[in-house]
């Protein structure tokens, strides 16, 4: 059974806010300064499909389970990171290259989990520091009960 040991929300930083709202706000703009109905139709179609994906995609919360680490998305979606597959979660060494779920361009509260002969998984939860200890203290329970 994989009961939740740790949970933390993504820092989305407002540079990450900023990006995401700015071409909804172009949208919408375009919406009323068109005089096209069929324009105007079109662009809120595609601002409904630009939140949709926002919402599919960006992460709601960082779980650390008894046996792996849960991204949880949007709805029913997730990416799970078992715990057989890490190596170790630390603060990034230099350019963050792997699967990235990004929510900030500073790399303060940046957490790359390495995985074995897989890409690394880069996340930002809202504090890194009680992340890792909770990260290393499941890691360390799962390995001891191999």
């Amino acid at each position: 059974m994989n009961s939740i040991l740790h949970e933390d929300k993504p820092h989305y930083d407002i540079g990450m806010k900023a990006i995401m709202a700015l071409p909804l706000l172009l949208v919408f703009v375009g919406v009323f300064l068109t005089s096209d109905p069929d324009e105007a139709i079109g662009m809120f179609a595609t601002a409904a499909l630009m939140i949709a994906i926002y919402w599919a995609v960006f992460p709601r919360r960082y779980r650390i389970l008894d046996s792996k680490v849960r991204i949880v998305l949007g709805g029913p979606l997730g990416f799970n990171i078992p715990f057989d597959t890490i190596e170790i979660a630390r603060q990034p060494k230099g350019m963050a290259i792997g699967i990235n779920f990004a929510t900030s361009f500073s790399s303060k509260n940046a957490v790359e989990i390495v995985r074995k002969g897989k890409l690394n998984v880069n996340i930002t939860p809202g504090n890194r520091e009680l992340f890792l200890e909770n990260m290393d203290r499941a890691l360390e329970s799962w390995r001891n009960q191999e």
